[in-house]
């Protein structure tokens, strides 16, 4: 090919993808609460793990996680305005979604968290009950949709590094992310309208 017919083709192929429309994703406003803690269970740390791993599909370009310290702040005023709600509750998550101009609104509840230790002697080892128990509460104000998700833990088995009660918090959050419809990508019928640039 001549270096006239390469720049005519050039010159014909910036032509046309100029007459495109170009699309760009406007990310969902998206407002993690923070866990409520219903079990009782006194780890600061742990609670941390299930906030940070239900955060984790999250992500840009197709989300937009809100400051927390904003999300708190609201998740607060609304509980000071609503002393008989709860944050876990439709018409909760509704109003905060409403306040903050969220598209989902999010929050973690662990309901139990009990584990037992036992020590067996025909066995000759120490084992551990874990009764543990999440609740996903979620709302798109896109699709006006409210979902309640649960995964929960009762098992024995012999102690170990993956008995620990960070251990199956982790996990269990993991379980709640493969249920909640708020994929990595998001699903067909969840996208964010798009707009034209």
């Amino acid at each position: 090919m001549t270096l006239c017919k390469k720049i005519v083709l050039l010159f014909a192929l910036l032509c046309f993808s100029a007459a495109l429309p170009v699309f760009a994703i406007e990310p969902f406003n998206v407002a993690v609460l923070p866990p409520v803690n219903t079990a009782g269970f006194n780890d600061p740390a742990s609670m941390q793990i299930i906030q940070s791993t239900i955060k984790k599909p999250f992500k840009y370009p197709y989300y937009s996680l809100m400051p927390q310290d904003a999300v708190q702040n609201a998740a607060k005023a609304y509980l000071a305005e609503n002393k008989s709600l709860h944050l876990t509750n439709e018409k909760s998550l509704t109003a905060i979604a409403n306040k903050l101009s969220a598209d989902i609104v999010v929050v973690v509840e662990l309901s139990r968290a009990k584990q037992t230790r036992f020590s067996s002697f025909r066995l000759d080892d120490t084992y551990v009950e874990s009764d543990v128990a999440l609740t996903c509460y979620a709302y798109s104000a896109l699709t006006k949709k409210y979902d309640v998700l649960k995964v929960k833990k009762w098992e024995t088995e012999p102690e170990s590094v993956d008995t620990a009660m960070s251990v199956i918090l982790k996990e269990l959050t993991e379980e709640l992310l493969v249920k909640l419809p708020y994929k990595r990508i998001p699903q067909a019928g969840l996208e964010k309208p798009e707009n034209n640039v």
